[in-house]
C-alpha cells in the first residue's frame, strides 16, 4: 500500500538544481532536470530545463530544451523553447523553434528561428571554384 504511493511519487517528481547568489562558478554544467542559475556561472551549460533569473549572471553557451532568460547573459543558445522576460539583458545568437519574449528586456541578438539551421553549415567541399582559363 505505501510502496505504491512511494512510487507514483517518485515518478511525478523532476530533479532541481539551483546555482544560488552567494555561488561564482567557472567551468562547464552538463545536468538533467531543471536548473535554475541565481548567481554568476561562466562555462557552457546543457541541461533539460534552464531558467537564469532576474539576479542570475551568466557567460557561455546554453544547450537546452526549454530555456528562460531573465538575468544577464552573453553567449548562444540553442533551445527548442525559448523565454525571454522583461529583466533580461542578452547579447548573443539564440537559436530556437518556439520563441516567447516580453517586453522590457535589453537585446543585442540575432535571432535565427529553426535548429537545423545550427546544425547544417557549408562545409567546404559542397563549394565550387571556377577558374577562367586563358
Amino acid at each position: 500500500m505505501f510502496s505504491r504511493d512511494s512510487e507514483k511519487t517518485q515518478r511525478n517528481t523532476t530533479s532541481s538544481s539551483v546555482i544560488g547568489t552567494e555561488m561564482h562558478i567557472s567551468g562547464n554544467i552538463k545536468c538533467s532536470g531543471n536548473l535554475v542559475i541565481k548567481g554568476k556561472v561562466k562555462g557552457n551549460i546543457e541541461c533539460d530545463h534552464i531558467h537564469l533569473a532576474s539576479d542570475g549572471f551568466l557567460r557561455g553557451n546554453i544547450k537546452s530544451l526549454h530555456s528562460v532568460l531573465g538575468g544577464d547573459f552573453e553567449g548562444d543558445v540553442v533551445a527548442d523553447t525559448l523565454a525571454i522576460e522583461s529583466t533580461g539583458s542578452i547579447k548573443g545568437n539564440l537559436y530556437y523553434n518556439n520563441l516567447k519574449a516580453q517586453p522590457g528586456a535589453k537585446l543585442e541578438v540575432q535571432l535565427i528561428k529553426g535548429l537545423e539551421k545550427k546544425e547544417k553549415s557549408p562545409s567546404k567541399s559542397s563549394q565550387t571554384k571556377k577558374t577562367k582559363k586563358g
